[in-house]
């Protein structure tokens, strides 16, 4: 008899039998391995999560209303992974709106000049593509359980995840 170590499809450490059957075919038999359902997710402190904690980094990058709950629920509030991801995202919303406000000026004031309404949209464009891609970056990042820091944002984040 053979031993399998983990399980395929949680990676919990079983013990696994693996015989033959009767009529000459291989047959497993795993112990049981059920874990409790507090203790399925544990974030990197101990605490059991509801959802795993990368998936909860992900979400918080959806729209700024998970990553307002997930700073004030109790689970989530406590965990740092999910309260960096939070408030990188608020501060990039910010940062986003502050720049719409910016390019919204700087669109009004070339509006007066003939030759220049021309040049904008392109620009507006490459700054909502930019913008787009750096968002998915974010959300990849944080699903593969990786802390990205943003430049000045990041390190702001940081530092109040870590309060």
């Amino acid at each position: 008899m053979e031993q399998a170590p983990y399980c395929s499809s949680c990676g919990v450490a079983v013990s696994a039998d693996v015989g033959s059957a009767p009529d000459g075919k291989s047959v497993s038999a795993v112990s049981a391995h059920s874990r409790p359902a507090a203790s399925r997710h544990i974030d990197s402190s101990g605490e059991p999560l509801p959802i795993p904690e990368n998936i909860a980094g992900v979400i918080a990058y959806i729209t700024i209303f998970p990553a307002i709950v997930f700073l004030l629920l109790e689970p989530f509030k406590r965990n740092r992974f999910v309260r960096f991801h939070s408030f990188q995202h608020l501060l990039l919303w910010v940062a986003g709106v502050v720049v719409a406000i910016a390019a919204g000026l700087v669109a009004a004031i070339l509006q007066l000049i003939p030759f220049m309404r021309v040049l904008f949209f392109p620009l507006g464009g490459l700054i909502s593509l930019a913008g787009f891609f750096l968002w998915l970056l974010l959300l990849v990042k944080a699903y593969y359980h990786e802390t990205f820091k943003l430049p000045y944002l990041g390190d702001l984040a940081q530092e109040w995840a870590d309060r």
